[in-house]
């Protein structure tokens, strides 16, 4: 049980400390509970502690011993005692403290509090209550507390006792007192052997000064003569009831006696919706103190409207007389309190100003009267002598996209850009104010693009070098958004290209230049591929006007031979001209070698270069040392690639077939995916290419081809319509049926007379008939055995057998009418 008790003592500690907005490690620093207020305690903090209580199987009587030791006051454990014991402090973190008598105040307070009981407000936020866009706002829609009463300061000297308020008197040197001395009702406090001595109303540092004289005069005569010292602080604030009206808590509220009209204003939440925030009335002793305006600590800082509040004190927030709102291009957007005598250019302020795109000239001023509204156009001239009328809503707009004073200067120039246009600019002025005109420019024109006032578009002319020359007829005057635009000799011209083509290493299209040669355009190409021939050709443009008309050549052609071995020795070095084409021809047999390759059951597998255009599958054979002893012959085949105009043509085939197979709405038909394939098998006769090589049968070869000689295989595959695919180990007796049989039978969709075989050198045989006879393939190792599926037949609908009814029907009364 001590256990739990310095447990529950600690969490008690942490707990009221951090009520008190003191931080645990302070506590680990040996901070006392002798700071500890109980008054300042909501119902929600008792009903916490009660449950930890509770929870714990503990009393407040057993924690009584060791709170006092932390250095809680006997004071403050009765109070806390009395609190936790009174029936009328309920366990809901939602209601407010309940009253409390005491000698200073016996009337009831309905809803007093000392501190903002935020579980109760969180309810109902207060962003929900008061427009985001009310100038302030924010002060009481924030989520972190603020403006709340420091209670760990030092003792202020100008703090003025009173009733409640706890002091700690201490007389130290040759005589020594301590006492924690509370202020009564009276305003008195007492001291043993020196009596009672009245403080209330005091400073604390006129207080210091009464009780030094009168303890000097008493018992401790050494204050005197200087033998001791006195020490007077505060040990605990009193707490003072403030009324608050008009607010969105509003209420009387139990407040730290050093409490300020702003934790005051926190505390209730601050103005409702239709509340004022720059006339509240603080009401002491039912006379208007003072009006607080918090336009001053929002706008500058200005906390003079923030004093001391006192016993009894009343703050009353009045609705507001006149609001308005700012829109647009402004620094802060919002609604903002208007006060009498105050004008536009106040709210101007109010907004933090224009932002730097605003149209600064006017606003516009959108009004209302008592049937309608109304707009103004407010001048910047009327900023200062327009009064606001309540509802006002002020709109700033954004300035226009265009520029009062801009020429633009494009083309042939050092610096084309744009301009400002002063007074008198002409073309010329402009042209040097761009450092002048390139080489290329064409001078015996410019334009000027104008916008007229309809805003289309006109085209001044005038002659560049007479503009220079200050001839007033080209030297024009320039005008607002004109754009002059001087061209370049070569914007004026084709772009020429020449191509060349065929054995060069960089083949395509150059800009043709002045005096280009065949020499210079090889030269840019990269130069002759190693399979050039000496022999180029040229084919040149053919003009029509200087043929025929009946004459129906396109170009001439030009051949010419170059020195290969030395680029810079040319039998012809020939100018070239616009579109020519240029083609260097391939050296005739030239071909580089080409590959096959070998695999499978041979002695030497792998690639092997073909040794001449001729040579054939026999002659691999030999190059690859022969057949091993395991080689199957008959499963001999070449996978031959496709070239690429192969493929393209697989590919139409496939989308031909397939849309024959949607017209005739047949889309159960299989589709041959073979037809995709990269590659071809061609089968081979092997053993007859072995013994009468070069053949008809001896098939050449061709380059990335691959011979493939599979290992002897005496299984048959069986797939397709029939009950189990598998492979059955070949027998020479077994016909087609047998092995049929053997993976038992046909399905129900077996479409038997379409039975094939794939042998396993890519061969197929069908089943042949003749008359009544079937003829089945010959069945060999290796191979496979296929059945197909059944076609699926389309049913007839309703509407097609009544169509067909009808039109039988119609031919008979036909031929009954023609029999009459």
């Amino acid at each position: 049980m001590n256990f739990k008790i310095k447990w529950l003592v600690l969490s008690l500690s942490l707990f009221l400390l951090t009520a008190h907005s003191i931080h645990a490690q302070d506590l680990l620093k040996g901070k006392d509970l002798s700071t500890v207020k109980v008054d300042l305690l909501s119902d929600a903090d008792i009903a916490k502690l009660k449950t930890q209580l509770t929870s714990a199987g503990v009393t407040i009587d057993q924690v009584e011993q060791q709170a006092l030791v932390k250095g809680m006051s006997p004071a403050e454990y009765a109070k806390l005692k009395q609190r936790l014991a009174d029936p009328a402090t309920k366990n809901n973190a939602g209601k407010l403290k309940a009253p409390e008598k005491t000698k200073a105040s016996a009337e009831k307070i309905d809803n007093s509090t000392d501190t903002l009981d935020t579980e109760k407000y969180n309810q109902k936020p207060l962003k929900t209550l008061i427009n985001p866009l009310i100038f302030g706002s924010e002060l009481y829609t924030s989520v972190a507390p603020s403006f709340e009463p420091n209670l760990n300061m030092a003792t202020p000297a100008n703090y003025v006792l009173g009733p409640d308020d706890q002091i700690l008197v201490s007389v130290y040197g040759v005589q020594e007192y301590n006492g924690d001395l509370l202020v009564s009702a009276e305003g008195n406090i007492t001291i043993p052997n020196v009596g009672q001595i009245k403080v209330s109303g005091l400073s604390i540092e006129a207080a210091t000064q009464k009780i030094k004289t009168t303890m000097g005069n008493g018992a401790y005569a050494y204050l005197k003569s200087g033998g001791s010292k006195l020490s007077v602080s505060l040990s605990k604030i009193r707490s003072i009831k403030v009324t608050i009206i008009g607010a969105n808590r509003p209420g009387t509220y139990r407040l730290s006696s050093l409490a300020s009209v702003f934790n005051a204003l926190y505390l209730s939440g601050g103005p409702t919706a239709f509340g004022s925030f720059r006339e509240i009335e603080l009401v002491r002793n039912s006379k208007v103190e003072r009006k607080v305006d918090l336009y001053r600590m929002l706008l500058n800082g200005d906390q003079t409207d923030n004093i001391g509040l006192k016993d009894n004190d009343v703050i009353r927030i009045p609705s507001y007389k006149v609001r308005v709102e700012i829109q647009g291009q402004v620094k802060r957007q919002g609604i903002f309190e208007v006060l009498p005598n105050e004008t536009f250019t106040n709210i101007l302020a109010f907004a933090s100003g224009f932002t730097d795109t605003a149209y600064r000239a006017s606003v516009k001023v959108f009004q209302q009267n008592e049937k309608e509204r109304l707009v103004h156009d407010l001048a910047a001239l009327d900023f200062g002598k327009y009064q606001p009328q309540t509802g006002d809503v002020f709109v700033a707009s954004k300035i226009l996209n265009r520029f009062k004073n801009r020429v633009t200067l494009t083309g042939a120039v050092q610096r084309p850009d744009f301009y400002e246009l002063t007074p008198n600019l002409k073309v010329a002025d402009l042209i040097r104010k761009a450092d002048g005109l390139k080489p290329d420019a064409y001078t015996d024109r410019g334009q000027i693009i104008r916008y007229q006032e309809d805003l289309t578009r006109s085209i001044l002319s005038f002659d560049v070098k007479k503009a220079l020359n200050a001839d007033e007829a080209h030297n024009l005057l320039l005008q607002k958004e004109d754009e002059v635009l001087i061209s370049s000799v070569q914007d004026l011209k084709d772009s020429f290209k020449v191509t060349i083509q065929g054995e060069i290493r960089m083949p395509g299209q150059y800009e043709y230049v002045s005096k280009l040669t065949l020499k210079d355009l090889i030269i840019q190409a990269g130069g002759f591929t190693d399979a050039a021939y000496q022999s180029v050709e040229i084919a040149r443009l053919l003009r029509r006007d200087s043929i025929a008309l009946n004459d129906k050549r396109t170009s001439i052609l030009i051949n010419t031979k170059v020195n290969r071995e030395g680029m810079a020795d040319f039998s012809e070095n020939i100018p070239l001209q616009p579109f020519d084409v240029i083609t260097v021809r391939k050296v005739a047999g030239y071909k580089l070698p080409e590959s096959v390759t070998v695999t499978g059951i041979v002695q030497y597998p792998g690639p092997y270069a073909l040794s001449s255009s001729n040579e054939r599958v026999s002659d691999l054979i030999n190059r690859a040392g022969g057949l091993a002893p395991d080689a199957f012959i008959a499963g001999t085949y070449i996978k031959r690639y496709r070239t690429d105009l192969e493929k393209e043509r697989s590919k139409e085939a496939l989308k031909n077939s397939l849309k024959t197979l949607k017209q005739k709405d047949s889309t159960n038909l299989p589709v041959n995916e073979e037809i995709v394939r990269d590659f071809d098998k061609i089968p081979l006769d092997l053993e007859n290419i072995l013994k009468s090589p070069g053949s008809t049968t001896d098939v050449l070869l061709v380059d990335k081809d691959e011979l493939i000689i599979p290992k002897y295989n005496a299984q048959v595959k069986v797939s397709g319509e029939v009950l189990l695919s598998t492979q059955i180990p070949y027998q020479s007796k077994y016909q087609l049926k047998d092995y049929i049989s053997a993976a038992g039978g046909f399905t129900v969709n077996a479409y038997r007379s379409k039975v094939y075989v794939v042998y396993a050198n890519g061969k197929a045989a069908s089943t042949s008939h003749f008359l009544f006879i079937k003829s089945f393939p010959r069945i060999e190792p290796g191979c496979e055995l296929i059945i197909p599926k059944k076609r699926e037949k389309k049913s007839t609908s309703i509407a097609e057998i009544a169509g067909f009814a009808t039109v039988v029907l119609s031919l008979v009364s036909t031929y009954v009418l023609l029999k009459k």
